[in-house]
């Protein structure tokens, strides 16, 4: 994976890890809250809904126990079947207009056994005894039951009349007492409409929910749906901040990495880096301009001290302030020619003090390898030359004693000892050597062939 994708995948990763881990968080503590105010709230709703079944099943006593009284009153001025047949114009009776006006669905009238005489829409229940006919375990039997027993106000559970009916009711009994007795038990039948319009009224709860799904809900939803759009838009845009940012991390490195690039595959260390960034890899650039410059300094010595020594100028030294490696180079070349300056002197002084007769000098003992072995030529070269010398001299002393018997002449006797007199001196003067070399090479071969011939 190049630096670039590494870039690109860490800036990615710090942006989104963070973000995710921030964001998941608080949708969790966001979504607890609204859970549990959407809990709270429906505790709310659950205890005002309580309180109004509970005062609507007040207002349902406190109504049957004032028709009762009012029944009791009418009871004692006008007679209970007066009560009962007396109608308004409108051909409504007293108690078929109190069900319509306080929304019940029947009104009942029953003796103390429990029969019931009287019912306002002459349901099926009329006409039956309530404590031992067919319907004395209805919830309508159930409350005249304990009417009777305990002569106050009974509600029964809410039920249906009878299997056939599936419709749930309630019941409520209260008795009617004239003048301290019980002379008759007033039912009602209060329908279950009645009190799902409680459940289903939201007056003066628009704050807390609707009736399908509390606020607090809907709140939790809306705010999943946010956080993820957003979260889905933060990763985008991370995701283009980390490769604008990868791109401008890495193109200055990749600038540096083609021009090191270009010194390996041309080998010119006169090219620089264009160090116009201040950053690190602007001080990486700049110091390797300043390693290149040094570099070349050192190489360009180097080749004009080899250029001075091909043609024979051994004085030329490396004089650069090098360090390390290339400073130990530059240290080892000048030993090197330092070595070959005095070499090259040793053999120089020892040539020409042989050529001037003085076959007794050496080269110096502190040389090493092929110029030792130059030493030895050289002092191998003068041993020999000596004992030729010493032997030439011999017979030339040996001819000059007897050159008339060998019957060399005294005039070749002469020229012969005067070669040796300049091979035993080594103080005559280098120049007047150096003039006299061809003309005594030519003597001694003369003087070789007049003795051969």
């Amino acid at each position: 994976m190049s630096l670039k994708n590494k870039l690109i995948a860490l800036i990615f990763l710090m942006g989104v890890i963070p973000a995710l881990i921030i964001g998941v968080t608080s949708l969790q503590n966001t979504s607890h809250a609204l859970e549990k105010l959407a809990f709270k709230q429906s505790q709310a709703l659950q205890a005002i809904k309580v309180n109004q079944a509970t005062q609507h099943f007040i207002d349902i006593q406190n109504n049957i126990e004032t028709l009762a009284d009012s029944l009791a009153l009418l009871i004692e001025k006008q007679g209970l079947e007066t009560a009962i047949v007396d109608v308004d114009p409108y051909g409504q009776s007293l108690f078929s207009r109190y069900i319509a006006r306080h929304n019940y669905d029947d009104l009942f009238l029953l003796d103390l056994e429990g029969y019931c005489f009287y019912s306002v829409t002459q349901q099926a229940d009329c006409q039956t005894n309530l404590v031992s006919g067919k319907y004395k375990d209805s919830g309508l039997g159930e409350v005249v039951q304990k009417t009777i027993a305990h002569s106050r106000y009974h509600m029964s559970d809410v039920t249906s009349l009878s299997a056939s009916n599936t419709t749930p009711e309630a019941f409520v009994a209260a008795p009617v007492s004239v003048q301290g007795d019980v002379v008759v038990i007033l039912a009602m039948q209060v329908s279950a409409t009645s009190i799902g319009h409680i459940i289903s009224e939201r007056s003066g709860m628009s704050n807390i929910g609707t009736g399908e799904q509390p606020g607090a809900l809907a709140a939790v939803s809306v705010l999943q749906t946010t956080m993820l759009t957003i979260a889905t838009i933060g990763i985008v845009v991370i995701a283009l901040l980390a490769i604008i940012f990868a791109d401008i991390i890495t193109k200055p490195m990749r600038l540096l990495a083609n021009f090191i690039g270009k010194i390996e595959r041309t080998g010119d260390l006169s090219i620089r880096y264009p160090d116009a960034i201040r950053d690190e890899t602007g001080e990486a650039g700049h110091a390797l301009n300043s390693l290149l410059e040094s570099q070349q300094k050192a190489i360009g010595q180097i080749h004009s001290l080899m250029g001075a020594i091909a043609v024979g100028d051994f004085t030329a030294r490396i004089k650069t302030a090098s360090h390390g490696d290339l400073h130990h180079l530059e240290q080892a070349i000048n030993q090197s020619v330092s070595t070959l300056e005095l070499a090259v002197q040793e053999v120089t002084r020892v040539a020409w003090v042989i050529s001037e007769g003085d076959l007794t000098q050496v080269m110096s003992s502190d040389l090493e390898g092929e110029f030792d072995n130059i030493a030895l030529a050289l002092k191998c070269v003068s041993i020999s030359v000596e004992a030729i010398v010493d032997d030439v001299r011999a017979i030339a002393e040996d001819m000059e004693q007897r050159g008339e018997a060998v019957g060399v002449s005294p005039k070749h006797a002469i020229e012969l000892n005067n070669l040796m007199k300049f091979f035993s001196t080594n103080s005559q003067d280098p120049s007047s050597v150096k003039a006299k070399k061809m003309s005594q090479n030519e003597e001694i071969k003369r003087l070789v062939s007049d003795l051969n011939g």
